[in-house]
């Protein structure tokens, strides 16, 4: 008998289960004051939100979007919230492509330039605010002369929302990009053990058939997972041992489960490091080349 009741509950990206991300209160309330401004004066000031991986920097911006739609449907201003994700568009103009999609623009997977891309925003503007959220902006930033962020800043009506590991990124950023930009700073900082405890605890409710696994063993996972400083970390770890026990045919997660769940992820995550590190230095090799 299966003691997940629903596995998607730990995938790293997913939403948290009562929509409002636990232990991020004082943040969420900064981009609440924030978002307000969209509503009064049909912009607001730019956002850089940073911090390390795994700290619910997506999360709050996803929250913060989805607030802005919903009050959008309650008042009728006119303000489209947007989320794109530049570590899977890639490039500016991709990046791009998927802002207009989102924003309900049927754009062809080729065909258009940068120009036409440009031009449907710009006409977008006409009738409403946006406001656009660029997760993993570092991965487009610096890729153009003129990157996509200035242009974006430099049109009414628009408002920006940058996510990114290192508030280095937004230092890099040309003179003439920052000076106009001026982003408001957000550091999520690393949750604490007992935060990542609240957040598990909250995650196993819903993922596993109750009584699975001890207070005491989820105590010593948010330990581990505070010294790694990333939460999602922990999802993996409890759905990798839930499967062990469910392998050794058990209904309940012991601590063998556990160590060895950790150890696997431990190597798994070590792996994934290597290769985000040769990514880094494949863009950096490919930079210089350019230049």
């Amino acid at each position: 008998m299966s003691i997940i009741k629903d596995a998607a509950w730990l995938q790293p990206l997913s939403n948290p289960p009562g929509g409002k991300p636990l232990c991020r209160d004082s943040n969420l309330r900064l981009m609440a004051e924030y978002a307000s401004e969209l509503f009064t004066t049909g912009q607001a000031r730019n956002l850089f939100i940073y911090g390390k991986p795994g700290t619910g920097k997506t999360l709050c911006a996803k929250y913060l979007l989805d607030q802005i739609r919903k009050h959008q449907k309650a008042s009728e201003i006119p303000v489209l919230a947007i989320y794109v994700n530049a570590g899977k568009t890639r490039t500016p103009y991709y990046t791009m492509a998927e802002i207009m999609r989102q924003a309900g623009t049927e754009v062809p997977c080729a065909g258009w330039q940068m120009f036409r891309l440009k031009r449907s925003f710009e006409q977008l503007l006409e009738n409403k605010s946006v406001v656009i959220a660029i997760d993993e902006v570092d991965a487009i930033i610096f890729k153009e002369k003129d990157p996509l962020v200035y242009y974006l800043n430099r049109q009414p009506k628009t408002t920006l929302i940058l996510i990114s590991n290192n508030v280095d990124d937004v230092v890099r950023l040309p003179e003439r990009a920052l000076s106009t930009l001026q982003p408001v700073l957000m550091y999520a900082k690393s949750y604490t053990a007992e935060e990542i405890r609240t957040i598990l605890k909250e995650r196993v409710e819903h993922a596993f058939k109750p009584g699975t696994i001890s207070d005491k063993l989820l105590t010593t996972i948010a330990k581990t997972v505070c010294e790694v400083g990333d939460v999602r970390f922990g999802f993996r770890v409890l759905l990798s041992a839930a499967l062990l026990a469910e392998k050794a045919r058990r209904q309940r997660i012991e601590a063998d489960d556990v160590m060895s769940a950790v150890e696997e992820e431990s190597r798994a995550r070590k792996i994934k490091e290597l290769e985000d590190l040769r990514d880094r230095l494949h863009e950096l090799k490919k930079k210089r080349e350019r230049d």
